[in-house]
């Protein structure tokens, strides 16, 4: 995938970068925070090459890529970071943006916030749970300098929360990160630390009581502060001259927030968190394991929301507070391994080669702790295997609280952190009791599937070319005439059809070269085959596209028709999948062109190299006709 490519498709078509309030990514999706939603091309955005596609949720725009997001996600921080800074919305801005709820705004913020520091706080998680095995088997000591190193490779992210939180916060609010950072380590500053360690009575700040707390790995009370600094900041912004703006600005706003902090909102925010935590031990004293059944049966509801990242927060303020959490984690757990219970069932019950494989590959990732794609893609659409595992998660939930299930760190939930149930005493309790509960969890999962009646699962009707075929590659040998010395790969068509040139194509993005260099083909059959020895890198979610990438790093777009999206996978079979080896003449996908001719779109099929500029050039052999897959159709130049 050109992720410079992408990102360059996808700004225009969100409104641009004066359009962009916010761009962050989770596992899977782009979330934007946009001033203007009306001005999306939501459309276009589903046509691009590498978009699986998009949702609207809490008032974010997401388009979901996968696993490559990230990438994806960096190039657009660059533009972003190229924009000129707002530190207010500009006049008329957002004139025709919906007002947002107050618990939309609560999400999203908490969502923007705590995305982009997940990376260390999980590392950190992770970290533990390294030093837990360690411990464990007395391959290290608490004495020995290894311990000591890996302990603050563990520890420090979370005592220094406020810090990540300080400048993730003031990128979400529109602040200078290092004025968040500044205002961080105030809050950490080891004065007020001290003073709580020896119960001092408040400080006299002109008039306030400022009580002495300790603020290490809280997550309330810098928020608080950092949003009140936001709005100081802007409005000090404002009507500051602007000859003396980057002098007074940042200090008057420190001199007027701080203070007020101190004596409020850190306070109020650390209040809060312990009666938070008081909260949540009253429920599960009185109702656990009714919460825990509801809190890990609807878990696939809540991901589905995005709630979870309303969740994290509570997550770590027990950690911080009593040192384990019996929260969410635990549950976050059971319903991922309930999640995967069912895909391996719908895996074993599926006919189609293609579903089983999507089944089986994200049971193994829900197994890791990533749901997204076996929930959205899988069971959500079969819906019973869903209420299944819901049910089975519910269970596990209610067992595991039974049996006094608590992690002892923050980390992603899947099976590699469970050492982490481990206590810092030693105690195994929340080691028995979570995998109690999630295997009790993953086999009912697994037997309530597959007694499960599901009409959709194995349709018996299929369109003409979608009937089983010996998906075996073809003995084609492509001719070797017009090879030159300095030729570093040869391209050979992926389908029968008639070659044209490219600008034919009625769709200005492949017309007009934007994705990439390359011909079309008019397909007089529904078959396509690998153009050259490789690996298929994309396999669109609609089925109607796949990308190629050969031994020698030459990437190819296949785009079997032009609008094809908009039959969501009908009449289409794909027999690879992402990540498969291939061989040039292998089938690798079955399309119907009548079902395509019947809702009115074009079958032409743009070939087209998407990362041209990296070689020395493209010939493309247009003096053919017809063409099969043992012609070639282009040829690359090192």
């Amino acid at each position: 995938m050109d992720y410079e490519l992408l990102a360059n498709q996808i700004i225009p078509l969100v409104g641009g970068l004066k359009n962009i309030d916010q761009v962050w990514n989770c596992t899977t999706r782009l979330r934007f925070k946009l001033v203007d939603n009306s001005l999306v091309q939501d459309q276009q955005i589903q046509n691009l090459n590498g978009v699986l596609g998009t949702q609207k949720r809490n008032d974010q725009y997401q388009i979901i890529i996968g696993n490559e997001v990230a990438e994806v996600e960096k190039v657009l921080a660059q533009k972003m970071g190229e924009k000129p800074v707002q530190t207010a919305p500009a006049e008329g801005s957002g004139a025709s943006k919906k007002k947002e709820g107050i618990f939309n705004q609560l999400i999203d913020a908490i969502s923007s916030i705590f995305t982009p520091i997940l990376p260390a706080i999980i590392g950190a998680g992770m970290m533990k749970c390294i030093l837990s095995i360690l411990t464990l088997v007395h391959a290290v000591s608490p004495e020995s300098g290894v311990y000591l190193v890996f302990f603050m490779i563990s520890d420090a992210a979370f005592y220094f929360l406020p810090f990540l939180i300080g400048a993730s916060a003031a990128k979400r609010f529109h602040l200078n990160e290092f004025l968040g950072l500044s205002t961080a380590g105030v809050l950490l500053y080891p004065t007020l630390i001290n003073g709580a360690a020896k119960h001092l009575p408040p400080m006299n700040f002109l008039g306030l009581k400022i009580p002495y707390l300790s603020y290490s790995s809280s997550v309330i009370p810098i928020i608080l502060v950092v949003w009140l600094m936001s709005y100081v900041y802007k409005y000090l912004d404002k009507y500051i001259p602007k000859v003396f703006r980057f002098i007074l600005t940042p200090v008057l706003a420190m001199i007027i927030t701080i203070p007020i902090g101190l004596f409020a909102l850190a306070p109020l925010g650390n209040y809060l968190g312990m009666l938070l935590s008081s909260i949540l031990d009253w429920l599960f004293t009185n109702a656990g394991p009714l919460a825990g059944f509801l809190l890990a049966g609807f878990n696939p509801l809540i991901v589905m929301t995005g709630m979870h990242y309303a969740i994290m927060p509570i997550a770590i303020q027990n950690l911080a507070r009593t040192g384990y959490d019996n929260f969410w984690l635990p549950f976050a757990l059971i319903s991922n391994v309930a999640q995967a219970g069912a895909l391996l069932a719908l895996g074993f019950k599926f006919k189609k080669a293609e579903d089983k494989s999507i089944a089986f590959s994200t049971s193994a990732s829900a197994i890791l702790g990533v749901t997204e794609p076996g929930l959205f893609g899988v069971t959500l659409k079969l819906k019973k295997p869903l209420y299944a595992a819901m049910f089975a998660g519910g269970v596990g939930g209610l067992v595991g609280v039974l049996l006094g299930v608590r992690t002892y760190s923050f980390s992603a939930p899947n099976i590699l952190i469970l050492p982490t149930y481990i206590a810092p005493n030693g105690s195994m309790q929340g080691l028995i009791a979570i995998v109690s509960a999630i295997s009790i969890s993953f086999v009912l999962a697994f037997i309530l599937t597959c007694f499960l009646k599901i009409d959709s699962l194995n349709p018996k009707s299929e369109s003409p070319t979608a009937a089983a075929t010996n998906s075996e590659p073809v003995s084609f040998k492509y001719s070797t005439k017009e090879q030159s010395e300095n030729e570093l790969e040869a391209i050979t068509s992926p389908v029968f059809g008639t070659l044209q040139d490219i600008k034919t194509v009625p769709d200005e993005t492949f017309a007009d070269e934007i994705i990439g260099q390359g011909v079309a083909v008019m397909p007089s059959q529904g078959k396509v085959f690998a153009p050259f020895d490789g690996e298929i890198t994309m396999t669109f979610h609609t089925k109607h596209a796949l990308a190629f990438t050969s031994e020698n790093g030459v990437e190819v777009l296949v785009h079997v028709g032009i609008d094809t999206v908009e039959l969501n996978g009908e009449g289409f079979k794909l027999l690879k999948q992402k990540g498969d080896r291939v061989k040039r003449g292998d089938l690798v996908l079955e399309f119907s062109p009548e079902t395509i001719a019947k809702h009115g779109y074009s079958a032409i099929t743009p070939v087209v190299i998407t990362n041209y500029k990296k070689f020395g050039g493209i010939t493309r052999l247009l003096d053919q006709t017809e063409v099969s897959p043992q012609d070639v159709i282009m040829r690359i130049k090192q």
